[in-house]
């Protein structure tokens, strides 16, 4: 069996998968705006060049972005990729994004009204005012441009001499949800700074806003330290890497070494980047489990001491932090000091998940700390290290996000929970008070197939478990709760783990269309019928993806 046809759809999927149908007429965007009004009036423009008006430096700046990232990455065609992934680029052509300083001459009008909310866009097609967006702050602008890339993807499909007709249009949109995000895991297989930031503009064109960058795991340490230059030097490298699934008997490796981190300039220019995208990047240090690459570098911080080595399979292993030395909270916060200087994020994720305490029990230094601090059970320990975590980076402006975990090492007030084992963590949480992001796995982690039967339909090798498009989108992040409890619900991610993903490639094949569910529970969620956003994923979002060259998987849209 060849590789292609490990990762290959069937030859029948193949087929709707490069042509999915598409009623005319209406326009459709995910996700699905809070008010959206459509006109019998046409607007045409150019087909080759979009004038805009800005009326600030910073939207003249939001210009600059959008209009780069408008530019089409791929000449038209239908292939397969050297990593045997299936590519389709449209021949759509957009015009290309200039500004203008006469508000008059432009076809695009650009401002900011204090009054919308951070978020809130209104976005406006008409003959007499030509396109004109409003937002909130340069956010509310920014998603509105999101909006209009959609229209103008659908509508430059059948241009008319030189001339790309937009029906009228009257949208008045903001989220849900403050925090709207996605997670890649940089660590099990490693992702290079050039394709973490097309993830960041997939993110963008789904209107998400919140990069999670899993950087620290027991099969790699990916980012920079200065004061611990061993913990790249050593930690970010592996000798082998499982290719075959955990659970098989005999168990498969590449035999090939694996390496790769991200000097600090790297995150800060992907920090940028972000930015520029109104994106926000939280950085995740996993503490004290999945620590395995970092006691590699420096076995002191394991209650073992031993030759530790990073991990070429995954699971739950029972070598983690000590916290029974003084040194082990110094590099941690030696650690964190230069992470927040590189983050500028409020949030700093420190994991807390998947914590064997084997060691602890074992550890004459964890023992002494438990008599010391008055601690009755091992578990406590975990609650040692994450208040003290807490206040060490609420004393320097930052609050913490943790895995649900986190809630049974005794999570304070203050704390921001991730719920991943489900929404049950979340709903806790929520009761309890705390800030929640919800990101159950049954519904949101994007590394379980797509469909229930994979191998008969050519699914790549997977962890596991089974979350469709449907089933993305049918999550209630409300569900059990009174309406002051879902005051505390702050979000909603999608988790990209890589443990059986090599490449850019892949992450797209996994998260498409799946991030469109993603992007209509965490925006409108309420607004359509799944049918109704099923309709609208394949006339907006495909054409979309087809447009960029983006790889998807065409699962959802098979026929029954």
């Amino acid at each position: 069996m060849t590789l292609k046809s490990l990762v290959a759809p069937s030859v029948a999927a193949l087929a709707l998968w490069a042509s999915v149908s598409v009623e005319a007429g209406a326009v459709s965007i995910i996700p699905e705006p809070q008010k959206i009004t459509q006109t019998q009036s046409v607007l045409p423009i150019s087909a080759d060049e979009i004038k805009i008006h800005a009326s600030s430096d910073e939207l003249k700046q939001l210009v600059s972005t959008w209009a780069e990232s408008i530019v089409k990455p791929y000449a038209a065609g239908d292939y397969w990729t050297e990593t045997n992934f299936h590519r389709i680029v449209s021949d759509v052509v957009l015009p290309k994004a200039v500004l203008e300083k006469s508000a008059k001459k432009a076809d695009v009008k650009l401002s900011i009204d204090k009054s919308l909310a951070e978020e809130q866009y209104k976005l406006f097609i008409d003959p007499k005012n030509k396109i004109a967006i409003t937002g909130g702050s340069v956010k509310g602008v920014w998603w509105g441009l999101q909006s209009l890339t959609q229209v103008l993807v659908e509508a430059a499909a059948t241009p008319e001499n030189g001339k790309i007709n937009l029906g009228g249009l009257e949208i008045e949109d903001w989220p849900e949800f403050a925090y709207r995000g996605a997670m890649l895991d940089c660590c099990r297989h490693f992702i290079p700074l050039d394709d973490v930031k097309k993830y960041i503009d997939i993110m963008a064109l789904h209107k998400l806003n919140t990069f999670h960058w899993h950087l620290t795991e027991d099969q790699g340490w990916r980012i920079e330290i200065k004061k611990y230059p061993l913990l790249t030097e050593v930690g970010a490298k592996r000798e082998d890497t499982l290719i075959s699934h955990l659970r098989d008997k005999d168990k498969k490796y590449d035999g090939h070494i694996h390496s790769g981190y991200y000097t600090q300039e790297q995150c800060r220019e992907l920090v940028a980047y972000a930015a520029a995208r109104q994106i926000t990047v939280i950085p995740e240090i996993e503490m004290p489990g999945h620590a395995m690459a970092a006691l590699a570098a420096y076995p002191y911080l394991g209650c073992k001491q031993e030759d530790y080595k990073p991990l070429p399979y995954w699971g739950i292993i029972p070598d983690v932090f000590c916290i029974g030395r003084e040194s082990t909270f110094q590099f941690l916060e030696d650690v964190l000091d230069e992470v927040c200087e590189i983050f500028p994020s409020e949030y700093i994720h420190i994991g807390g998940d998947e914590c064997p305490r084997d060691r602890w029990k074992e550890c004459p230094d964890c023992q002494k700390r438990m008599k010391d601090e008055g601690l009755t059970e091992v578990g406590q320990l975990q609650t040692y290290l994450l208040k003290r975590i807490e206040k060490y980076l609420n004393d320097k402006g930052r609050h913490i996000i943790g895995w649900d975990e986190i809630l049974e090492a005794g999570a304070t007030p203050t704390a921001t929970v991730m719920s991943w084992r489900g929404a049950e963590g979340g709903i806790k949480a929520a009761k309890m008070g705390n800030k929640v992001v919800m990101a159950p796995n049954k519904y949101f982690y994007l590394d379980y197939y797509q469909t229930e039967d994979p191998q008969a339909n050519g699914e790549p090798l997977g962890i596991g478990g089974y979350v469709s498009l449907e089933k993305c989108w049918s999550f209630d992040p409300y569900d059990q709760l009174t309406d002051n409890e879902k005051k505390c619900i702050y979000g909603i991610q999608a988790n990209t783990w890589t443990e059986y993903m090599r490449g850019i490639d892949r992450v797209q094949f996994m998260d498409l269309p799946r991030f469109c569910a993603l992007s209509a529970v965490s925006w409108n969620k309420d607004a359509q019928t799944y049918p109704e956003f099923l309709s609208k994923v394949k006339s907006s979002m495909v054409p979309l993806y087809q447009y960029y060259g983006l790889i998807y998987a065409p699962y959802a849209f098979e026929e029954e």
